[in-house]
Formats: C-alpha cells, structure tokens, sequence
C-alpha cells in the first residue's frame, strides 16, 4: 500500500508486513522513507521484526564501469505484488531488478538484486549495501542506541543491543566490511556504530542475469538461531510476498463484503479499510496476538489503540483473533503497585511487547476492556471466555472504583505520567515521551480531573461488569456497579451541561466544569447517556466549523483561546474523532450528516492510496507530526459502517441478528454478505421497505429488522419489512 498524498517534501510510504515483521520504504529503490516527527524531519525507513525496529534507512550503491550508482537515484518503474515491491533500475549498461518482502520466519526482510547486462562484455560490478542498526523497539519516537556489539561468523554477520539482535547475510559473502565507514577486518567488535556497511563483488558475464540477496532477521537476542544451525537458504522474496498475499486474501475471502451502490466512495474505502488493518495484525511472539497501533512510529501493541481496533476485528468475523488479542493483554494485568512502571492493582497495560517489555500508567486503558469482554461473549457466543476472564473483570472495576468518588460516581483521571517520573527519578533519568499531567486519549493536553469521554468509558466499564459479574444476585462488586453506574450518568447529565453552547464541558477541576469545546463530548452522544434534545443539539454544536472542517474534526475548537493549528491535540483534525462524530450523528438520526463525516473518511482513506493519517493541521487538509497509518483512524470508520449505518447487534449465544438500517432517503438499495453469526454466516440485501435475509448456518437464526422477526432455518432466505426513513429533517449548515 502507498500514500500517494504524502505532504509535499515527504515521501510516499509503502508499507510491506508479515505477521512479525514490517518494510517501511518510499518506492525509490532504497529503504529510505523521510517522514516529520514532532517537528523534525526523521528517516523511518528499513526493517522492523518483531516489535523491534532492526535497522535504519537501507541503503544500496552499485559501481558500473566505475560509476557509482545509487539505487534510488536510478530508479524506473517499480510496484507491488501482494506484499512485495519491486522496482527496475537503469545503472549504465546494466540493468537492475530488485525484489523486497517481509519474511516472517525468522521475523525480518528479504532483498534481492538481479543484475543483467544490456550492452558490451562482461563485467564486475561492486555493490555496497549500508545500514545504521537500530535494535531498538519503538516506544519513544527518534530514540536510537549508538554502542553496538558485531561478530562475523562464516556467512553471518550478527549485531546485538542490550537483549536485541540482528543476523545479515547475503548470497555472495562479502569482500570488505566497513563500520561507521572505516575498514573492518570482522572477528568481533564493541562501541559505536552509527553505519555498518558490506562491500561484494558481483561477476556478470555474457550468459545470463546474476544475483545477490540479502536477509537481514533478528528482534531478541535469544530468538536468534546459532549459526551452525540457521543453514537453510535465504527466502526467495516472490514466494515469501506471495506467501504473505496468500495468507491476506484468504482472511478477506472470510470477512463480510458490503456493497453501496448508492455511494460506491464507501464501499472502495470499506474495502481499503479493511485492507489496512490487516497490516496491522501482529503475532511477535512470546504468545502475544494483537494489532501494532500503526507505521511509522507506533509499532508497538498499544493497549488504548488495540482496544480501538477489535471491535472492529470481531465485526470482520475475526473472533479468535480477537479473543486471543484480549487475552494478550490480560496476561499483563498488573497484581500489585508497581510504582516504576506506573501500574496500579487491576490496572492493565499501555504497551506490551515479547520480552516482555510493558508500561502502565493511563486514564482510560483498563476501562475499555470489561466492554470489549462483553462484546466477545455476546458477539462470539464465548460464554466461557466471560466466565474465565471475571476475576481480571473485577480487578478492573476494583482499580477504577479507587479512583473514583462514590458521591458522584466521577472518575478521577490524571498525574500516571508525573507519578511515574516521580518513582524513576531516583534510580534513572528516563524521559517516557509523555510530557503531559495527564493520559488520555488526548494524551498531551491537560483535562484533569475528570474528563468527559473517561467519564463514559467508566460508565460503559460500570454496565459491562454489572452484566459479567455473575457471583449472585448479592455480589457486592456487581451491585456497586449498578449504584455507582446510576449516580455517574446523572453526574454527567447535571455537572457538564454548556448552556450557552448547547454541548458538554470538557472536563470538570476542582468542582468546575472547564469550558473547552472538543469533539470528547460526542462520546456521551453514542453512549445512550444523555437525554435526546441534548444529545441533538451536542451533534448540531460539533457539526459547526470551528470544529467540523471538510477533512475533519478537529480537537479543539478554532474559537478557544488555546486553539493551535498544528498542536497535536489543541486543534488538529483526527480521523477518530471525525468518526465519533459520524457514530453521534447517526446515533440521534442526523443521516445526511452521519454520511457526510463517514465521506469525509472515505475521501481522506481513498487519497491516501488506502492508508488512513494519524491526524492532519486544523488549518488546512495536510498531514502533520502524523504516522501514515494510525489503526484508530480505520477502525472507527469501520465499526460505524457495521453498528450504526447497518444498525447490526449480534447475540451469537442464541443466535439471533438485529438490523436496523438508517440509509439516507435517496438510497435505492444495499447489501452485506458473509457477516457471520454464530456457527453460520447471513446475507442481508436492503431496499427501501424491506430487508432480506438467507443464512447458511446449521440451526436457526432469529433476525430482527424494526418491529418484525423471523426465525430462519438452514439456507432459508426471508423478507422482512422495514419502516420507509423518516422525512429528511430541516436543513442544516453544511460540514465545512
């Protein structure tokens, strides 16, 4: 996949994954990709394997007839091919192929070189290939060691960082070796090294092609096989790419495919979606399952972001990865106060790595996972999955009920990133990259003491562990939630109401509600907690252009003193937000104005070549300090497609399907097929009036569709009746 929308001066980025690696490059010819990072320009090509980024920008220069050619200056066609890029070069009278794909056993990347004469004799060509080695997972951005330790050993050339470690070599040994651009004569060496560099010498006679490939593999350290035993060959990088491609297809040929003919934009960018999150599912071992948050720079399992994305993964039908993602996280249910890594008891997670390498220290982590619980139970029918995870649902209720104050329900939310600095700074002077008071999803600005969207998130927490917490009727924990869930809703309904902006304050401190318009709010929205002219006039407040623009939401309103263009979290747009806002809008009826956001979605995903930005200035439609593929900006839009503008819920345990479709008036028809249910799967065929559904399961299923049912049996097709839409609603200002 490619970003033909890159901001002018960055490159395109192609993103190549397996399972436990990733390929970041421009399409050049190199592995170079330049991409702004918090105000600078950073270089994020290369390798990455399991969760470790190898190395930095690979680089490749050829000598020709004693002209020094680099690979990408010469570049003249190049493409992708399931998930390998290749690219043609004219070196002289020498023509370059080359061939790139992730491999995902041993975790890491293949690179070949075919060369092949075009004109006169035969000749010698000298190939250099460099690289900065990394051996670093990406926690902070632009963090890189510089002390390394290099073994040569036959064909093998291994680096190693404190526990990290990479393996080079290539199919022509080497004839020189370089460190930091001096001459290296191998054996072993410790200290810096801001370049490694191998130099081979390549025969190219009259009778055919010649080629040279690399494999560059590693993560950590223990992982790395001996090299008396690593003696299999180095992958072929057109059937490792077609391996992967295999593998990806036959997970689309399993997930639903809808169909708008009325609005082609949303079926291109469901597709693209969908596409895109698969490339961000992440085996790296140690028996971790998830989704890494995204590329470049958060190439990491993310907690926050993972639980963002598996709603969407279980809506794909991917049930098992899904639950086995949960189950990753849980693992790392913190037991105890580990002040130094920010954890409290019951608290799960911000990161989670093989190693194992993890942080605690959020807002908001722990309270998205009793709901993503009950999603899998209802959604997938695991009902002993619920009932094995109750004990960690518990502590999570246990770990938000020391935060908050029964008199209000409120949950207090800030200082994890003050504490933990405060814990680390006898012992080390560490910087986390998290500068903020607080950790929220808007993790750099400060929305002490109780901001609104954690407010829902407890709430949701609240219901979701009164419906898992099965001890009895008398369960104490259990009854807390109801009580403290009952008196939190009417907190949030009393305590932030803006009148005079008809919307929600965004956080209250010390009592006082602070008067900051963001797009938070349209959380209370979705949720069900308000009562529905506030909740009208919520979605009427946000759609206005000091915080709707044409390419988004922004998180904050142009109008507040504060308001910063470029500000990560004090004015840019997010695709997220834009998708909260859809959610809202849909939630309370406003259909042209729910398709609207979700087009403003599709366009951003569709001019990005299928890639969704992390966020973009909140002046003008340019991505800014952004990775180029964020998973919360995809799977939002993916989980509104399902929940709201299909108005799906699904009690696989039964099972029985409930579609309440909301498509706008103009609308002629719509169809989802292979949306699985239960032990079967259902095809749903929408026309105004009526909805129709074959299911291909063993069983019945019960659907619902408006005040109708039907049970339907084994490979029976029945057409429900549905309410015409309602007549479109008074003209609105546009989104603009």
């Amino acid at each position: 996949m490619t970003d033909p929308g890159a901001r002018p001066g960055e490159s395109a980025p192609v993103l190549l994954t397996s399972l436990s690696s990733a390929v970041l490059l421009d399409g050049s010819g190199d592995l170079t990709l330049s991409r702004e990072t918090r105000g600078s320009p950073l270089d994020w090509g290369g390798v990455y394997a399991r969760l470790v980024r190898l190395c930095g920008p690979w680089q490749l220069h050829v000598t020709v007839d004693g002209i020094e050619y680099g690979l990408g200056d010469t570049r003249v066609e190049a493409g992708i091919e399931g998930a390998r890029w290749w690219s043609r070069h004219r070196l002289g009278r020498v023509q370059v192929d080359q061939d790139v794909a992730p491999t995902a056993d041993p975790a890491g990347a293949v690179r070949r070189l075919r060369f092949t004469r075009l004109q006169g004799p035969g000749t010698r060509l000298r190939v250099v290939s460099r690289l900065p080695p990394h051996l670093l997972p990406v926690l902070v951005e632009g963090v890189v060691p510089t002390v390394f330790r290099l073994e040569t050993h036959r064909e093998h050339l291994r680096v190693r960082q404190h526990g990290f470690a990479f393996a080079l070599r290539a199919s022509i040994l080497p004839s020189q070796l370089y460190v930091n651009r001096g001459s290296w004569r191998g054996g072993r060496y410790e200290g810096r090294v801001d370049e490694l560099a191998t130099e081979h010498e390549v025969e190219l006679g009259i009778d055919g092609p010649t080629e040279l490939t690399f494999q560059l593999s590693g993560g950590f350290e223990r992982d790395l096989k001996e090299p008396e035993v690593a003696d299999a060959g180095i992958p072929d990088p057109e059937t490792a790419g077609r391996a992967e491609a295999e593998r990806v297809a036959a997970w689309v040929a399993r997930t639903p495919e809808m169909r708008f003919p009325d609005a082609p934009f949303l079926e291109d960018a469901y597709r693209a979606a969908r596409a895109a999150l698969r490339q961000l599912y992440s085996e790296p071992g140690d028996g971790l399952t998830g989704l890494v948050a995204g590329y470049p720079w958060y190439s990491a399992i993310w907690c926050r972001d993972l639980a963002w994305m598996l709603p969407s993964v279980l809506w794909l039908g991917d049930w098992e990865w899904a639950e086995r993602s949960i189950a990753s996280v849980l693992r790392f249910q913190s037991q105890t106060a580990v002040p130094i890594l920010g954890g409290e008891p019951g608290e799960l997670p911000m990161q989670i790595a093989p190693g194992p390498l993890f942080l605690y220290g959020t807002s908001d982590t722990t309270l998205y996972y009793p709901g993503l619980v009950r999603r899998l139970v209802r959604h997938a029918g695991r009902s002993d999955r619920g009932s094995s995870w109750t004990p960690a649902v518990r502590r999570m209720i246990q770990w938000g009920e020391a935060r908050t104050d029964p008199a209000t329900g409120l949950l207090r939310n800030g200082g994890e990133a003050e504490a933990i600095s405060a814990a680390t700074g006898s012992v080390a002077r560490v910087r986390y990259g998290i500068d903020s008071p607080d950790t929220t999803i808007w993790d750099s600005a400060d929305r002490r003491d109780h901001a609104i969207d954690v407010q829902v998130l407890w709430w949701e927490a609240l219901g979701a562990g009164a419906d898992l917490l099965t001890d009895g009727p008398d369960d104490p924990v259990r009854s807390r939630c109801r009580r403290t869930a009952e008196v939190l809703a009417d907190s949030v309904r009393t305590r932030y109401g803006w009148t005079e902006e008809g919307y929600l304050s965004d956080s209250l401190r010390a009592g006082a509600p602070i008067r900051k318009l963001r797009p938070n709010a349209l959380r209370a929205v979705s949720a069900g907690v308000l009562p529905p002219e506030v909740a009208r006039s919520v979605v009427r407040r946000a759609a206005k252009p000091d915080l709707t623009t044409d390419w988004g939401v922004r998180t904050l309103s142009s109008q507040d003193p504060t308001y910063d263009p470029v500000a990560y979290h004090e004015g840019e747009v997010w695709p997220i937000a834009t998708a909260w806002a859809a959610d809202a809008a849909l939630a309370v009826g406003e259909v042209d104005l729910g398709l609207r956001y979700l087009g403003t979605i599709a366009d951003r995903i569709r001019a990005e070549g299928g890639f969704a930005n992390e966020c973009y200035r909140g002046d003008r439609a340019e991505a800014f300090d952004s990775c180029f593929l964020l998973g919360f900006s995809v799977a939002p839009f993916l989980s509104v497609l399902f929940e709201r503008l299909w108005g799906l819920d699904i009690d696989s345990s039964v099972p029985r399907l409930r579609a309440a479709p909301i498509f706008p008036s103009g609308w002629r028809s719509a169809s989802i097929d292979r949306l699985r249910v239960g032990p079967g799967e259902v095809r749903l065929d929408w026309r105004p009036g009526g909805l129709r559904a074959q299911w291909s399961g063993p069983g019945s299923l019960e659907v619902r569709a408006g005040s109708e049912s039907a049970r339907l049996a084994p490979l029976e097709a029945r057409e429900l009746p549905l309410p015409l839409p309602p007549a479109p609603p008074e003209p609105r200002p546009p989104v603009s």
